[in-house]
């Protein structure tokens, strides 16, 4: 589920088919700062799933952190706080966002589960 949820994540990357808003008032530190993050956030889930395919708890917890992180990203864009753009979020970004937020929880409850907590 956890690299489900990175791939769908993937289809979101901007100037991409689905992402189309204009970024370019971000600035260009802003803007790649936030694209590094977004990058090592799906870094780290990769690692997390591939270490859940071996039962690893100390990669449960790195999935719990991602699923965490997921979420924070699609609230602050769903909740128009970051990025913030003159145009409007496309209404199949909308929805990925909000599929991949419910994929992120459901990622966090299993880990959890996996955790036997």
């Amino acid at each position: 589920m956890l690299l489900l949820l990175v791939i769908t994540f993937i289809t979101l990357v901007p100037g991409g088919p689905v992402e189309t808003r204009d970024f370019s008032g971000l600035g260009g530190p802003v803007f790649w700062g936030f694209n590094v993050f977004l990058v090592l956030l799906g870094v780290g889930a990769i690692a997390s799933g591939i270490g859940l395919l071996r039962d690893s708890k100390a990669a449960a917890i790195g999935g719990i952190i991602a699923g965490w992180g997921y979420i924070f990203v699609v609230l602050l864009d769903l909740g128009h706080v970051f990025p913030a753009t003159p145009d409007p979020i496309p209404l199949l970004l909308g929805l990925i966002e909000i599929l991949d937020a419910m994929l992120a929880a459901y990622v966090i409850v299993l880990c959890h589960r996996g955790l036997n907590r």
